[in-house]
């Protein structure tokens, strides 16, 4: 049987490793998304309830945000985050990316709904890492002092 510290370094290195290289992964797509993508004004005309799955929470808030693409096509689009308080207000007006070729494929130009997810995801990473790099300080094998029975 091995060393529970050889697993713990092996299991945290490796979830570390994987939740750095989904939060590359999100940084790529988002990069590309924006490099690619027109960039306009919208609306907010609507927030929309998000209910909570805890019975003492009220639940949270994302805005319905309304834009016009260059076809004269009017979009709707609610980004997948969400907040409480709200984040918007009901009228205000946002930047919002789209990409030209499909304009429902929209987000806010905001920090969250740019590179939340990379963040969060690269943040428990390196949490995972350095649990895992404070381990690599722990001996591997502990000798422990056995008492013989008299």
């Amino acid at each position: 049987m091995k060393n529970p510290i050889t697993i713990l370094r092996l299991v945290f290195g490796a979830v570390g490793i994987v939740l750095c290289a989904v939060a590359w992964l999100l940084h790529h797509n988002t990069t590309s998304f924006i490099e690619s993508a027109s960039r306009t004004q919208g609306e907010v005309v609507r927030l929309l309830h998000v209910e909570s799955s805890e019975r003492n929470e009220s639940g949270t808030w994302k805005p319905l945000v309304r834009f016009n693409a260059p076809s004269g096509e009017i979009i709707e689009f609610a980004p997948s985050s969400s907040s409480s308080p709200p984040a918007y207000e009901v009228g205000e007006t946002v930047d919002v990316f789209f990409d030209p070729r499909n304009p429902q494929e929209a987000r806010l130009d905001g920090f969250f709904s740019l590179w939340g997810g990379a963040a969060i995801t690269g943040g428990l990473g390196a949490v995972f890492l350095l649990v895992t790099a404070a381990l690599l300080f722990l001996p591997a094998q502990t000798t422990a002092k056995r008492r013989r029975p008299r």
